[in-house]
């Protein structure tokens, strides 16, 4: 009876150092992932004050099973109902495209994206 104790008191305390350690990565992870957006929509010719909110999703179980692990969704203050996605994939920020509420016709998210992409987005 002692023994099965011991085992499930040892088994507890390895199951909450993995969940803590899964959660840490997790949380350093988000912080490097949204500096590494930043950097790209620089790159696009964005600027820091452009962006209204930058939000982050992780799922393991997305990796699991072959999904995108990271999603981020990139709001301007310009474009405050459209939201720009991405995902980090082979340490890669990759543009994956536009949505919005209420959703906008095929030609509004393709021309959002298209503008987008080569940086005349906020020039209006």
């Amino acid at each position: 009876m002692v023994k099965k104790k011991k085992v499930l008191i040892i088994s507890g305390v390895v199951l909450a150092v993995i969940v803590f350690a899964l959660s840490l990565n997790v949380f350093i992870m988000q912080k490097f992932v949204k500096t590494y957006t930043y950097t790209e929509l620089e790159y696009r010719g964005y600027t820091t004050q452009d962006v209204r909110e930058i939000k982050i999703k992780h799922s393991y179980l997305n990796r699991i099973l072959s999904y995108n692990e990271w999603i981020i969704f990139v709001e301007f203050n310009k474009k405050p109902d459209i939201l720009f996605q991405f995902t980090y994939r082979d340490d890669k920020i990759i543009f994956e495209g536009v949505s919005s509420e209420p959703m906008l016709d095929k030609e509004e998210l393709l021309d959002y994206s298209e503008r987008f992409k080569n940086g005349t987005l906020l020039g209006e």
